[in-house]
C-alpha cells in the first residue's frame, strides 16, 4: 500500500501556517505541525485529529530542531516542507532599529529554514519546499526598514535554495495582505501604511489565511514540476496565478 505523503509545517500555531496544516490534514495527508505554543498546538490537534502530529519546539535552538528530527521518522520522504514560522518585526524608523533584536529576527526568518532543511535532508528526502515571501522584500516604505531588511534576506535565502538544491523543488509565494497579526501591528503603528491598512480592512480587502492556504497547498500538492519551474514566484493576488493553480484542484 502506498504511504501517505508527509508534510512538515512550521509556524503552525497561527495564521497562514496553521491554515496550511489544517488544509493538508483535511486533504488526508500526514502533517508534522511545529510551533512554540503547546495550547495552540493542542487545539490544532483536536481540530484535525490523528493526521496531525504536533511538535512543541523552539526552532531557533538546536535542541528544538533536534526535537523535530526525533519526531519525524528517519528515511522519510517529505512531500513538502513549509517555512511559515516568523516573528513580528517591529515597525519603527530606521534610527530606532536595534542590532540585537534584528539579529534575532534574522535567526527566525533566515537561519531557521536553512538549519531545518539541512538537518532534515541528512536522513530524509525533501521533495518540495515552500517559502512565504513578501512584497516588502523589494519595496521600501517609511517605518518598515527592519521588516523589509529581514524579508529581503529571507527571499535571497529562498532564491539560493532554488538554485542550489536540484533534488528539491523550491516554491516562493506571495500571500499579499492577509488578515493575520501583522495587520494588527501595522494598524497600531505610526507608519504611513496604517491608514492604508485601515481603509483596506474597512473594505474587506484582506485575504483570510484559509483562502491563501488553499492556494499554497494546491502548489505543494497539485502543481506539476513544470508549473513550479515556470516562474520564480507565485502571487496569490495575481488572478492569472490563482487561475493556473486553482484549476489544478478541479482537474
Amino acid at each position: 500500500m502506498q504511504a501517505i505523503p508527509t508534510y512538515v509545517v512550521t509556524g503552525a500555531t497561527r495564521g497562514i501556517g496553521r491554515a496550511v496544516a489544517k488544509e493538508l490534514a483535511g486533504r488526508g495527508f500526514r502533517v508534522f505541525a511545529v510551533g512554540r505554543s503547546v495550547e495552540l498546538l493542542q487545539s490544532l490537534s483536536e481540530a484535525c485529529g490523528s493526521r496531525v502530529t504536533t511538535v512543541a519546539a523552539d526552532l531557533c535552538s538546536i535542541a528544538g530542531v533536534e526535537q523535530l528530527l526525533a519526531s519525524v521518522p528517519s528515511d522519510s520522504e517529505i512531500a513538502g516542507l513549509v517555512h511559515s514560522a516568523g516573528s513580528l518585526v517591529p515597525l519603527q524608523p530606521y534610527e530606532q532599529i536595534n542590532m540585537n533584536e534584528l539579529a534575532e529576527h534574522f535567526r527566525i526568518h533566515v537561519g531557521v529554514p536553512i538549519e531545518l532543511f539541512n538537518s532534515l535532508s541528512r536522513d530524509c528526502t525533501v521533495k518540495r519546499m515552500l517559502f512565504i515571501d513578501s512584497y516588502s522584500a523589494s519595496n521600501v516604505r517609511p517605518g518598515w526598514g527592519a521588516y523589509s531588511i529581514v524579508k529581503a534576506a529571507a527571499q535571497m535565502a529562498a532564491r539560493c535554495a532554488a538554485q542550489e538544491l536540484p533534488g528539491t523543488h523550491t516554491i516562493r509565494a506571495y500571500p499579499g495582505a492577509v488578515n493575520t497579526r501583522i495587520v494588527d501591528a501595522v494598524l497600531a503603528s505610526d507608519t504611513q501604511t496604517a491608514s492604508t491598512f485601515a481603509s483596506m480592512r474597512e473594505k474587506g480587502e484582506f485575504a483570510e489565511p484559509e483562502d491563501v492556504a488553499r492556494f499554497l497547498v494546491a502548489l505543494l500538492v497539485d502543481a506539476t514540476d513544470e508549473l513550479i519551474g515556470s516562474r520564480d514566484v507565485f502571487d496569490y493576488n495575481n488572478p492569472g496565478d490563482r487561475a493556473d493553480v486553482f484549476q489544478l484542484t478541479r482537474s
